[in-house]
């Protein structure tokens, strides 16, 4: 099922509870099973700069397609 959530699309079963628990242990830095507003932008600061493969502070659609397929 899809449903809109804050102005994205998403489906229900995207992730798994297991996946989601991954995750969540990754950027919870601390270890204590809540996650600071500093643990969730460093997440994402490194997500974006895994995917600016070319290190020019920006991301291309490309880059973003490489970085989900894996490449």
């Amino acid at each position: 099922m899809i449903e809109r959530h804050h102005g994205w699309f998403q489906r229900r079963d995207a992730m798994s509870p297991t996946m989601m628990h991954i995750i969540f242990s990754l950027m919870d830095a601390h270890g204590d099973g809540k996650l600071t507003l500093q643990e969730w932008q460093a997440a994402h600061e490194r997500i974006f700069k895994a995917m600016d493969t070319d290190h020019d502070g920006t991301v291309t659609f490309e880059e973003m397609q490489a970085f989900v397929r894996g490449d």
